[in-house]
């Protein structure tokens, strides 16, 4: 009784939703704006990627398209478009219209997803798909924009929607009759909406809506230009497969032939729709109307006034459905143009039926008045029973076979946690002795697998609160080291004498939340994260409402303070080998961040505060209470609203919540700009504050020494800096994709360090980067054989770079050493507040052969693994 009761319930939920797609709505494959800034013409791709090209003239639309997310129909209305996302099945718009918001609308409620969307000239709609549904026999509606934002709810199952100019239309699923809610000033749309009349679909215009009756009639209410009614009313007497609305006048697809008629108001001028030929799909903007012509090109083709008129693309000529087609409806064949539309293997396109089209759609088995009918359709109902008589006893089974996996699989699962769970028990000492402080790792436990719980308290200590209090002198403001909005930074001592910095977080009533979630973030990120240019984290204490993160103490403190602090001399001791040194090593960590990190780690925050630098002048990223863990692809985007610091924020990922690692090239970028001019990100002291906006022309137009900071001596290589410099402009690139990868990026700054150290002084000594990167010193070329190709363009050079040979030194290489910094560290540490004195490096002495060079790196680096040492041995 129990499965026949399931089964019952399977087949109310399939003939309902197979019955919601009866009629197409406005959400189209394609859709037109318009509005000030001219026309655009978008479509869903013929390729089956469901990704979005848009041509025309407003640059917000044709640019701010979303091309790598995939949609699975789109509208539009003045200055904006809107899509449905396939996999979180919500509207996502972008465009300039002040009252849409760009990205996701908001107020989103909860986690609601969405049959269908709809555009009025400055509101959105959508026809939410809700479990209780079903249940309760209503429907909600979400509208978004100007007078509109409210949620509607309807006392019937509606299967479509369709948006006027300042009001919204639907049909009833069940009775097929057509309801409008909104604005009705001027078009008295909502008070001459017909009773008792069925429609198979409906599509409002600017102040009117026609639609389709049952015997392909079309009938339309509302006005049209000038508060006249008749001329949108005078409607073609033929049957007619859909239609569409624009400001004052409507076009139809004709059942016979499927060609193109329209009516209302028409401008002078305007370029008739075209003749002789058949239409797939059609949209309407303000006095314009866009097509899908029936041929094997599958291009658009627009007419009217004031249209798009050059458009090169093939477009899908419908919506995807992974339903059977409805009565009425016809599966379009893919395959005879060699096209592939959707992208899940069951789905399908679905266009009304014509007299030309395939064999299904030859009877209306629903209205039959002919033999011929009768007899085909009662012969379709024999072979169909017959089918279902077989297909039922293999549906049943593959039911039961599912039910069993399912079940095999979760007990599997279960045992299996628990047996990890057992021996992942503390013993009862250890639970006495964790009784008086709480631990985030601990809460969680049961989340993390247990090799990866054992992993993180190997590197992460667990303090207590008053072990840290006495380190730091009871956090007192003399041992304060730094500030920021939700944090305070001591420096403390240990009891072993190691010294540390402690990150303690300001706790605000409004903000705890915020405050929780960017400890664990941290807490989390860096407890995985192993990498000489990252911060290292020695562990943290979570007592009560007290959250702390113990560190690293990097002597020489961060970047910013030595290129904007009040001691000129340390801007001048940050000479050029050491400004570009720093830009090598901190691109690592963010390499390793992006290409190594599994999932991919995307910091959002990097800025000159954030790059800090230890008592060796090792760079090092820090500050993770941002970041957010990327997609397994790197190319992949997030929708997250922004976060970061101004003069750094990627502009497209501010503007569009599209967020990649290419975020993060775009703050390298800027780091870059700064590490060159010496300038803050913003600064309004000067009269373009903005420094990409003031940097980026006078790179391009060739004039570097006016960037360049006045305060360290001139570079040795003006074509090095100039290197970096292009770098730099490469990575502030407004549109993600046009912006080099981080692994690029190094790679390039490397080839510019190498090139920079190329002719150092003789008395400078020799560091270990020059041994890793192949100094000309260590081969004792003459500097006239570096320089025979400076005059080649920066082009050119580029490919010939990319052609030799390339050499990356591994990330576990750095200079000086950092594997035994902090063994050096708890004996003697400077303050970054005091004197700071920025040394060469430990001098090697005259090297005259690559061994003994290794042999001094050796020292310096420490024991290599045998897998370095034959790295070391093989390479040099």
């Amino acid at each position: 009784m129990v499965f026949r009761a399931s089964i019952f319930l399977i087949k109310v939920v399939i003939l309902a939703f197979f019955k919601r797609v009866s009629s197409l709505g406005s959400m189209s494959s394609i859709a037109v704006s318009y509005g000030e800034n001219g026309p655009v013409f978008c479509a869903i791709s013929s390729d089956g990627s469901h990704s979005v090209n848009c041509f025309g003239a407003d640059n917000s639309i044709v640019y701010g398209a979303p091309s790598r997310i995939p949609l699975v129909g789109l509208t539009a209305g003045d200055s904006f478009v809107c899509g449905l996302l396939l996999d979180s099945k919500q509207p996502y718009c972008w465009g300039s219209n002040f009252y849409v918001k760009m990205g996701v609308p908001q107020p989103m409620v909860g986690n609601a997803v969405y049959s269908s969307i709809s555009a009025g000239d400055h509101h959105l709609c959508g026809l939410r798909i809700h479990s209780k549904e079903l249940h309760k026999g209503t429907s909600i509606i979400d509208c978004w924009g100007y007078n509109m934002t409210a949620s509607h709810e309807f006392g019937g199952r509606v299967s479509s929607i369709t948006a006027g100019s300042v009001f919204n239309c639907g049909l009833f699923e069940h009775s097929s009759s057509a309801f409008c809610f909104g604005d009705e000033t001027g078009s008295n749309v909502i008070s001459l909406t017909p009773r008792g009349l069925n429609f198979r679909s409906i599509s409002a215009g600017g102040f009117h809506v026609c639609g389709v009756l049952e015997n392909l009639q079309v009938f339309c209410w509302g006005r049209s230009v000038g508060g006249n009614r008749d001329d949108i009313e005078l409607v073609p007497m033929d049957p007619m497969l859909s239609v569409v609305g624009g400001r004052f006048h409507a076009c139809a697809i004709k059942r016979v032939g499927q060609e193109v008629v329209c009516w209302g108001l028409r401008l002078p001028n305007s370029l008739p729709p075209p003749r002789e030929i058949r239409v797939y799909e059609m949209a309407a903007g303000d006095y314009f109307t866009c097509g899908i012509t029936a041929n094997k090109s599958l291009k658009p083709q627009c007419w009217g006034t004031g249209g798009p008129w050059s458009l090169p693309i093939a477009v899908s000529p419908g919506v995807c459905t992974s339903n059977p087609c409805s009565p009425g409806f016809f599966e379009f064949n893919q395959e005879s143009l060699g096209y592939r539309f959707c992208k899940p293997p069951n789905a399908r396109v679905c266009l009304p039926c014509g007299n030309n089209s395939g064999p299904s759609c030859q009877f209306n088995c629903s209205k039959c008045n002919s033999p011929e009918c009768i007899s085909s359709c009662s012969s379709g109902n024999k072979s169909k029973t017959l089918r279902f008589a077989l297909q039922l006893p293999v549906f049943i089974g593959e039911i039961v076979f599912a039910v069993a996996l399912i079940f095999s699989v979760s007990l599997v699962a279960r045992l299996y946690v628990r047996c990890k769970l057992r021996k992942c028990r503390c013993s009862g000492s250890q639970l006495m002795n964790r009784t008086n402080r709480t631990c985030s790792f601990h809460k969680e436990s049961i989340k993390a697998q247990p090799d990866m719980e054992e992993l993180k308290i190997q590197r992460a200590r667990t303090f207590t609160y008053e072990e840290l209090e006495k380190a730091t002198g009871g956090f007192k403001e003399e041992s304060q080291i730094g500030k920021g909005s939700f944090s305070c930074v001591f420096k403390g001592v240990l009891k072993d004498g190691t010294v540390v910095a402690v990150k303690r977080s300001i706790v605000v009533s409004s903000d705890v939340k915020k405050t929780s979630k960017e400890f664990r973030t941290e807490l989390d990120l860096l407890s995985r994260l192993n990498h000489a240019h990252l911060l290292n984290l020695l562990g943290y204490c979570e007592e009560g409402g007290e959250r702390l993160l113990v560190y690293e103490f990097m002597a020489h403190g961060s970047l910013y303070q030595h290129l904007h602090g009040k001691d000129p001399t340390l801007k001048q001791q940050l000479d050029w080998v050491r400004r570009v040194t720093i830009a090598v090593q901190a691109a690592r960590g963010l390499e390793y961040l992006h290409g190594y990190a599994c999932p991919p780690v995307i910091h959002r925050d990097i800025k000159s505060s954030n790059i800090l630098i230890d008592e060796e002048h090792n760079a090092r990223v820090s500050d993770f209470g941002l970041s957010l863990l990327g997609p397994t692809g790197s190319s992949s985007p997030l929708s997250e609203l922004p976060a970061g610091t101004l003069g750094y924020l990627d502009p497209e990922y501010y503007r569009l919540h599209y967020l990649t690692t290419k975020s993060d090239v775009y703050s390298f970028g800027v780091l870059l700009l700064e590490i060159l001019s010496g300038r803050k990100a913003i600064d309004m002291q000067f009269e373009e504050g903005n420094i990409v906006e003031w940097a980026v022309p006078l790179i391009k137009a060739g004039n570097i020494s006016a960037i360049l900071d006045p305060a360290p001596k001139s570079p040795s290589d003006i074509e090095a800096i100039q290197k970096i410099a292009t770098i730099a402009c490469k990575c502030v690139r407004m549109r993600g994709k046009d912006r080099p990868s981080m692994d690029k990026v190094t790679t390039a700054l490397e080839r510019a360090l190498a090139l920079l150290m190329g002719t150092p002084c003789n008395d400078q000594p020799i560091l270990p980067t020059e041994v890793v990167l192949g100094s000309s010193r260590l081969h004792n070329k003459p500097t006239s054989q570096r320089s025979s190709n400076q005059s080649v363009s920066e082009n050119e050079t580029s490919e010939l770079e990319d052609q030799r040979f390339e050499y990356r030194a591994p990330s576990w290489i750095t200079f000086p050493s950092v594997t035994s910094s902090s063994q050096r560290r708890k004996s003697s540490v400077s303050d970054a507040d005091g004197d700071v004195k920025i040394s060469e490096g430990r001098n090697l002495g005259n090297i005259s052969t690559v061994g003994d060079s290794l042999r001094c790196l050796e020292e310096e680096i420490g024991p290599a693994s045998p897998q370095e040492d034959l790295f070391l041995q093989h390479n040099f």
